[in-house]
């Protein structure tokens, strides 16, 4: 019955002039590593924007960038490259307008393999009880490709590229070193922190001075009121806690 005199309600209203506001939806297309944040993100955006409602999409990069222009592209995208986000905007797929840096990805020596020390740090990369080194794909994340460029200047990676177990992204080469399929991995910090690896096994951050890091980008590919609005809770100063506790170093504090 309460139910049958809210529908009467609503359509009294409508029918008087006065629209009942249907909720603004947001699609965020969103890269592997940064799939457990955005949820904490999310829910943080939504406590002061409750009219939205919030969808994700979880794809490389790549994959993001090739749906960027179909008819049900994501309205924003957060990626882990620079050059994605600035390539979409030359290719007209995303407003110029909108590109804004949100923060350095980090890498992460990580394990679940019991007796393993990620602080042993370089030599533990050759050590003759590794067998098995979590990598993503390079094509697919720029973190694979840091993780290449760490060893190189370790001059390791001739030796421990023949232990590389390639996975298709940074999530996948999580879940494996998790479940203890390999023994160590070169694994983006925002996966580690979050719920699903806090306390389970151990990581040890890689020296900033021996790479450059991932660039988390955001950029808009279908404007709304609410893609502006997620992008200035992104910039917004109040919202640098909630990103480093998620992982991510914000761009304003470089």
């Amino acid at each position: 019955m309460r139910q049958l005199r809210l529908l009467c309600t609503a359509l009294a209203l409508a029918a008087s002039g006065f629209a009942v506001a249907a909720p603004a939806k947001l699609v965020i297309g969103v890269v592997p590593s940064l799939g457990p944040a955005a949820a904490v993100l999310d829910q943080a955006f939504t406590k002061d924007h409750a009219e939205v409602e919030i969808s994700v999409r979880v794809a490389t990069a790549t994959a993001l960038s090739t749906s960027a222009s179909s008819s049900d592209a994501p309205d924003l995208l957060l990626l882990d490259s620079l050059d994605a986000a600035k390539a979409l905007i030359a290719r007209s797929q995303a407003l110029g307008d909108s590109l804004t840096p949100v923060g350095d990805g980090l890498l992460a020596i990580y394990t679940n393999t019991p007796g393993v020390n990620t602080g042993r740090g370089a030599p533990l990369f050759v050590a003759d009880y590794i067998t098995g080194i979590a990598v993503s794909d390079r094509q697919a994340s720029p973190f694979g490709q840091i993780a290449r460029d760490v060893l190189e200047r370790l001059t390791l990676l001739e030796l421990a590229e023949k232990k590389f177990r390639l996975f298709p992204d940074d999530a996948a080469a999580a879940a494996a070193v998790k479940a203890a399929e390999v023994d160590i991995g070169l694994i983006p910090v925002p996966l580690l922190v979050s719920a699903g690896y806090r306390n389970i096994g151990s990581s040890t951050a890689l020296p900033l001075g021996l790479y450059t890091p991932a660039a988390y980008t955001a950029v808009i590919t279908r404007d709304s009121a609410a893609a502006r609005a997620y992008l200035a809770f992104l910039q917004a100063k109040s919202t640098q806690p909630l990103l480093t506790d998620v992982g991510i170093v914000p761009a304003s504090i470089r």
